[in-house]
């Protein structure tokens, strides 16, 4: 069934000095993981991704660097990475200033399809492919995708709405869905209701879930993750 959490609001575990974990999805997305993670000034997480699964993480706020085989590299806000299989890693907030990670691991129990390649692969939001969707009224700035991180197992990029732009209801039945927001504000329809989503939140849908989305308010924009990649779209 698809829910609306409050990032804020969730049940943070202590997973470290200055760190904390919760989830976001449930376990009724069977496709995917993902959680927000919280690094306060000066902490530190050293992770190795499972074999079989990519690992992504996107700064929702704040700005923390990411170190592995290949070097270091700087994850600042509105920043995607995506962390090679067996890859061991650490995300480090070197800032005074405390940071939220949105991480999604797909599969989450290994053994998904040919995954990313590259060791870490880091793309700021300014920099990443762009798609003009004209008769659709959005933009699509991709994160993993054919023009960006390959992958089979996911699928993640920015969409931009235009004023009026409407999805309509619609529903995924191969595929796990999330839509974190991050500019303006979003009215969801899903399990009968409508629900107005900001920034610090986030909307998970399992497979076969029915959702539509318009523009409640302002230039919106989110983060969406569809996993895995081939997914297919029925109206």
């Amino acid at each position: 069934m698809g829910s609306m959490v409050d990032l804020a609001s969730l049940a943070y575990r202590d997973a470290g000095k200055g760190v904390g974990r919760a989830a976001i999805s449930g376990n009724d997305a069977e496709r995917m993981a993902a959680e927000a993670i919280q690094l306060a000034p000066g902490a530190a997480l050293t992770e190795r991704v499972r074999d079989g699964s990519d690992l992504y993480l996107f700064a929702l706020t704040g700005a923390v660097e990411i170190a592995g085989p290949g070097g270091t590299h700087a994850l600042a806000q509105d920043s995607f990475a995506t962390v090679e299989e067996r890859t061991e890693f650490t995300v480090a907030n070197r800032t005074s200033a405390p940071a939220t990670l949105v991480c999604v691991v797909a599969p989450p129990r290994g053994a998904g399809g040919t995954g990313f390649h590259g060791g870490i692969s880091v793309i700021p939001r300014d920099s990443a492919p762009i798609a003009d969707i004209p008769d659709q009224k959005k933009r699509r700035l991709y994160f993993v995708d054919e023009a960006a991180a390959k992958s089979e197992r996911a699928h993640a990029m920015i969409v931009e709405y235009q004023a009026d732009t409407v999805t309509v209801m619609h529903h995924h039945p191969n595929a796990d869905s999330m839509f974190v927001p991050l500019t303006g504000k979003v009215r969801f329809t899903f399990n009968g209701k409508e629900h107005v989503v900001g920034r610090g939140q986030a909307t998970v849908f399992p497979a076969g879930d029915h959702h539509g989305l318009r523009v409640e308010e302002g230039k919106v924009s989110f983060l969406e993750f569809h996993i895995p990649a081939k997914y297919v779209t029925v109206k």
